[in-house]
């Protein structure tokens, strides 16, 4: 009984954790505890604008030497 009781809670816990972090857009195993501030977020996104920018200046120029 004892052994039960622990394993649900356990489980419900470690389910929590994988709920949380699927609603914040975050890998199921994540740690829930990290700061994911606007800044990091601000961060992130404009290195990701950047490398896609990029991407699509080398293809524009590819496009317009051949």
């Amino acid at each position: 009984m004892k052994r039960t009781l622990i394993v649900l809670i356990i489980g419900a816990l470690l389910g929590g954790v994988v709920v949380y972090n699927l609603m914040n857009d975050r890998d199921p195993f994540a740690n829930p505890f990290k700061s994911d501030s606007l800044l990091d977020r601000v961060k992130d996104r404009g290195s990701d604008l950047l490398e896609d920018g990029a991407d699509t200046l080398r293809d524009g120029l590819n496009e317009l030497s051949e």
